[in-house]
């Protein structure tokens, strides 16, 4: 992602600065300076940002969230107070934050740090069991029955470390989405919401994103409306932010906020595709201070998405290996010829097919068919 901010940046005439421990990181190959310093050193940081004369700062991880509201605040920039970046991206903070927004429904949830604790739950199977924080997709598993507990609590603690889990009633049916939104001073913008293609249970892996949703007018409407209420709730005022949700039944259930922009190529290049708006760019004036808004008619409309072919999507191997002579292909990720387990987002290591079409979605199953003719 900060390779991805160094680019647009750069379309825009910005300098840039990146800051990481890595010296072969790939941020380095598009911002105009990349500085070696551990990132946790926040003050040594604000040290190089001054002297610089650094404008704005972002998050490019969920990681690197506080650290940037640090900096901001230090320097007097746009960001998310301190105080609240700290724990942005705590699930559980976040749904009790938003229980009284009655757009957004939540499933029971609760948090536990020990097995004990753990034990002491009454809830009804199946349930899901995740790191509170700092996990992002990763450590998720439905647990079905008594004996598959513990090892998915483990799991799930794997990722999260010293680190609570949350536990939640999952919620079956329905379909998975994500909205990307910009926030500033406040006012809370949704530029778009993407459609998932997800494994489902155990560990609910994202197999394909598509934008914009198939949402009719409706409830696109109800989602935006849901989505300023919950940014509003948990703090979000100056940010990117990526918010996952469920729908079941004209219903809208919270699954995270992630206080920075989707990855997976969903905020770059996908929603800048389907929208026609530079959304990466007005993040970039978001931090700047010179943001002047989103409305609807701003969006030149189209269709983009992307297919990941792997173990659990190894029906759309036939057509990765020919998928270049379709028009509606914008770009295709090949990594290898044997198909691998997809077990957490890793968009740039899994072979893909990334979409861009003013007429529709690629028939992928009429396709198919002709292919097997």
């Amino acid at each position: 992602m900060a390779w991805i901010f160094g680019l647009n940046a750069k379309e825009m005439g910005i300098e840039t600065h990146a800051f990481s421990f890595d010296q072969n990181s790939i941020a380095a190959t598009s911002v105009t300076e990349h500085h070696l310093i551990d990132i946790f050193d926040m003050d040594g940081i604000v040290n190089i940002c001054k002297e610089i004369g650094i404008d704005g700062v972002v998050a490019t991880t969920e990681l690197t969230i506080p650290i940037a509201a640090y900096v901001a605040d230090k320097l007097g920039l746009k960001g998310i107070p301190y105080e609240t970046s700290k724990v942005i991206a705590d699930k559980y903070r976040n749904r009790k934050a938003c229980k009284n927004v009655e757009e957004i429904c939540q499933p029971q949830f609760a948090e536990v740090l020990t097995e004990e604790e753990l034990a002491k739950l009454n809830f009804d199977y199946p349930i899901i069991l995740k790191p509170t924080s700092k996990g992002g997709k990763r450590g998720i598993t439905v647990v079905y029955k008594q004996e598959e507990l513990l090892p998915a609590f483990e799991f799930a603690k794997s990722f999260s470390g010293k680190l609570p889990v949350i536990v939640e009633e999952y919620i079956a049916g329905g379909k998975e989405y994500s909205v990307e939104s910009l926030s500033y001073n406040g006012k809370h913008y949704v530029v778009q919401v993407t459609e998932k293609i997800s494994s489902g249970p155990p560990h609910c892996v994202e197999l394909g994103h598509h934008q914009p949703a198939a949402l009719s007018p409706e409830m696109r409407a109800k989602v935006e409306t849901a989505i300023e209420k919950g940014l509003a709730a948990i703090g979000v005022d100056n940010s990117t932010c990526h918010t996952e949700i469920k729908i079941v039944d004209g219903k809208i259930y919270l699954i995270e906020f992630n206080a920075r922009p989707g990855g997976d190529n969903i905020a770059w290049p996908l929603t800048e595709l389907s929208t026609g708006y530079p959304y990466i760019k007005g993040a970039i004036k978001v931090a700047l201070g010179e943001f002047e808004g989103f409305d609807k008619t701003m969006v030149k409309p189209a269709y983009a998405g992307v297919f990941f072919v792997v173990t659990q999507s190894a029906y759309l191997k036939p057509l990765f290996d020919v998928c270049e002579q379709y028009p509606w292909l914008y770009k295709k990720n090949f990594i290898s010829d044997e198909l691998q387990p997809l077990e957490h987002n890793d968009c740039y290591g899994t072979n893909s097919m990334m979409y861009y079409s003013k007429e529709g979605r690629p028939d992928v199953n009429g396709i198919l068919k002709e292919l097997k003719k």
